[in-house]
């Protein structure tokens, strides 16, 4: 994918991030295949349908327990890498081979996932979490950098 795409897909991210429902921040991802075309997308939220123990809606459990970012990953709301590519699989589309585009980098179970999908390469901007991007480094998976479209 070529960096104006990859500015292109990052922007329309940052856009569909901001149907989260999380209170402590907003993650939106969408999954590209190799024409360019996208084949799923997913932003942090609750559980679909249910409220409840994993994600209180406008009530943060994460926050109220002083859970740090990256940490203990259980508890909250479903990450924005989850949701996608869990919404390509209920579809039937496979990720083999496929570009995730997400605004920030992915946390480690979250990297884990997605090598195991078979996506090829994330594009994500700097910060949160490293230790995804070093694990999806090692096992081949290709991480970029890019930052929001200047337009």
């Amino acid at each position: 994918m070529n960096e104006k795409w990859k500015k292109i897909w990052m922007d329309l991210s940052y856009v569909f991030a901001q149907a989260a429902s999380c209170p402590r921040g907003r993650v939106g991802a969408f999954i590209i295949d190799h024409r360019n075309n996208p084949v799923s997308a997913g932003y942090n939220g609750g559980p679909r349908g249910a409220i409840g123990s994993l994600c209180g809606g406008e009530f943060c459990e994460r926050s109220a327990r002083c859970i740090p970012s990256g940490t203990q990953t259980e508890i909250g709301c479903h990450h924005a890498e989850q949701n996608a590519i869990a919404n390509a699989a209920a579809r039937g589309i496979s990720t083999e081979g496929c570009v995730m585009v997400v605004t920030c980098s992915p946390c480690l179970a979250c990297a884990r996932l997605i090598h195991h999908a078979g996506i090829k390469e994330v594009v994500t901007t700097e910060g949160y979490d490293g230790r995804g991007a070093v694990y999806l480094r090692n096992v081949g998976v290709e991480v970029s950098v890019t930052r929001l479209s200047e337009s």
